[in-house]
């Protein structure tokens, strides 16, 4: 039994050697992209890299520890000589992977993905463009590298079939499970609500440190599992030129206008991203009095955004969304795959062009929907997490409760010169709904009553936290912007694909906001992909990188709202609004509103859809 445990840790180790090697490897061949960065900084990159590394190592792992374990039941050198096969076999195909990243990265500036599937499929294309040298170069590097690696396993680790246990009757199946279960935790990355992904790699402003930090097998297996099926013909509803048209005539704008909101020319912005917040929760929206007191008192001294959506159901598209003004997809997170986003827009670079410091507090996991990476690249200067606050701070399951976030917020935002922009994203309104009960329960009866609780309990946080900024000097030139992520189910029972489902508050606040516009409502129809365009424009940057996003506070600006809607879309126009799902083969429609505009509401969401989509593919 000793033998057992002695050479799965051997194994551990091996693996970790390998991942090490390949990344020195990664780093040598790509070291002029290292010029000027720190040493320390470099060096990090081993160290962040230990949990992915660890995960790819239990999956690597799961077959060799079953012919292990077989070994001490019986007919060991068979099983033995198919556990070398096995490693082998793992190690040639980890060495192609890991060469292949090196040769491929130069070009691509990112890591190797599901695209290669796209050039397997004509391998004498690959011969035909390469030159001599660097095939042989190719073929030797594998053959050196796996080898040398094998040559370490056959000398050192496996030089013995493990002896037979024949009569230890209960420590067999102990060894079994036990080890299975060590190999579970660390494939799914440690005992944390969220499972692993690659985002836990990421830790510096300098893409090519994540993404050598980042295990390319490890990347490579979710690319092919998330990516490797994606089909361009999957929403293709007419002829691209067409669609593609329609898109462009729904973006064109009547009159090029701003409505000027601010009476400062460079404020800092403030947002605060409210997890779940669904308009039901909003009294003066759609929602019932005494479940967001605080929230309702701020309006009064903001513009509330009354017909305003989130383009998707998850969080990590919120923040595409928000940031990058990316629709969300069915089917496809773009958070999800580097190669996507990396093509998309950032609004905090746009505001550090400008001179604004960045900054985003969160605190949970951004492990979840690959937001840390997504962050990266959006170039925050600074982004904090559950793991990187005080350990004494108490904690919910999912993180840190909002009563502690925020008083941590605002200590960050007193210590950073204006103008800055700053982001908090809220945990607690997301379920287990486990946070403390320091307001009244809503008096409402019905099963998400925990989460009306807890939005309760989020809002009285954001009221302490907006009495307490009153009183700083950056308070006075501050825009407030207040926001939902997504909806969520309540107690006026609203379906998941109808458009009252994704309509989330948005509230512009503050004393920079003109006096003869506090108080006031907007009905204009948008989504969370304006929001970059509306704020550029009234901060006089150019927001023409921003495609999908139009300014909100032009009058002549079109109104409409795209959501997805897990298999299909919905379209809001202010006269109606139209949902088409997928099931199978067969589309499922619903109508709302004039009917009588059914049909070109469906014209306008299938080839806003199909465009999206379309541009997705090509990334």
């Amino acid at each position: 039994m000793r033998r057992y445990v002695v050479t799965l840790l051997e194994l551990v180790l091996f693996w970790l050697c390998f991942f090490a090697v390949g990344r020195m490897l990664f780093l040598a061949v790509y070291h002029a992209m290292l010029a000027g960065i720190p040493g320390k900084e470099i060096a990090a990159c081993f160290m962040h890299a230990f949990r992915l590394d660890l995960s790819t190592l239990s999956y690597l792992l799961a077959v060799p520890l079953l012919l292990l374990w077989l070994q001490m039941v019986g007919i060991s050198r068979l099983w033995h000589r198919l556990l070398r096969l096995c490693l082998l076999f793992e190690l040639i195909v980890c060495c192609f992977v890991l060469l292949g990243e090196i040769a491929v990265y130069g070009e691509w500036l990112g890591k190797l993905n599901y695209k290669i599937l796209l050039y397997l499929k004509h391998p004498m294309e690959i011969v035909q463009t390469a030159t001599f040298p660097q095939l042989l170069g190719s073929l030797v590097a594998i053959a050196l590298l796996s080898g040398g690696f094998y040559w370490i396993l056959h000398r050192w680790i496996l030089r013995q079939p493990l002896p037979q246990l024949p009569h230890a009757y209960w420590k067999m199946p102990m060894a079994l499970l036990l080890s299975g279960a060590l190999c579970f935790v660390g494939m799914r990355g440690g005992f944390d609500a969220i499972p692993i992904s690659q985002s836990a790699a990421y830790y510096s402003s300098h893409p090519v440190l994540n993404d050598a930090a980042v295990n390319p097998h490890y990347n490579l297996f979710c690319s092919f599992y998330d990516f490797g099926s994606v089909d361009d013909s999957l929403f293709h509803f007419m002829e691209d030129e067409k669609a593609e048209a329609m898109v462009e005539e729904l973006h064109r704008c009547g009159k090029d206008t701003l409505v000027p909101i601010l009476t400062g020319e460079k404020p800092n912005i403030v947002f605060i991203i409210l997890e779940s917040w669904t308009a039901d929760l909003v009294e003066s929206i759609s929602g019932v009095p005494d479940v967001t007191p605080c929230f309702h008192a701020l309006e009064k001294e903001g513009i509330l955004f009354t017909r305003y959506y989130s383009n998707g159901h998850r969080s990590q598209q919120a923040m595409s969304s928000i940031f990058s003004s990316y629709p969300a997809l069915p089917v496809y997170d773009i958070t999800d795959d580097f190669s996507k986003y990396r093509h998309l827009p950032s609004l905090p670079l746009e505001l550090k062009k400008a001179g604004y410091h960045t900054f985003y507090y969160f605190g949970g996991n951004l492990d979840y929907g690959n937001i840390r990476s997504y962050l990266f690249h959006c170039k925050f200067d600074e982004i904090t997490e559950e793991k990187q606050m005080d350990k004494k701070l108490p904690r919910a399951k999912l993180g840190i409760h909002d009563q502690y976030t925020f008083p941590l917020f605002h200590q960050a935002i007193n210590q950073k010169q204006q103008p800055f922009m700053g982001v908090l994203f809220t945990v607690s309104s997301h379920s287990p709904y486990d946070q403390p009960r320091v307001v009244a329960e809503v008096e409402i009866e019905d099963e998400e009553r925990p989460f009306l609780n807890s939005a309760k309990y989020t809002d009285h946080c954001l009221g302490e936290f907006m009495e307490a900024v009153r009183k700083d000097p950056w308070y006075a030139n501050t825009l407030f912007v207040i926001v939902g992520d997504h909806g969520h189910p309540t107690h006026l029972k609203k379906s998941a694909v109808e458009p009252a489902y994704l309509q989330v508050p948005l509230l512009l606040y503050g004393e920079v906001v003109a006096p003869e516009l506090r108080g006031t409502r907007n009905p204009k129809v948008g989504s969370h992909v304006d929001l970059a365009a509306t704020l550029l424009r009234q901060l006089g940057l150019e927001a023409s990188a921003f495609g999908w996003s139009k300014d909100l506070l032009n009058p002549y600006a079109p109104a409409f709202a795209y959501f997805e809607t897990y298999s299909g879309y919905g379209w809001v126009r202010p006269q109606g609004a139209f949902t088409e799902v997928k099931s199978g083969r067969q589309w499922h429609v619903s109508g709302y509103g004039d009917s009588t505009l059914f049909p070109l509401l469906q014209q306008e969401g299938r080839a806003y859809l199909q465009t999206l989509y379309q541009r997705y593919c090509k990334y």
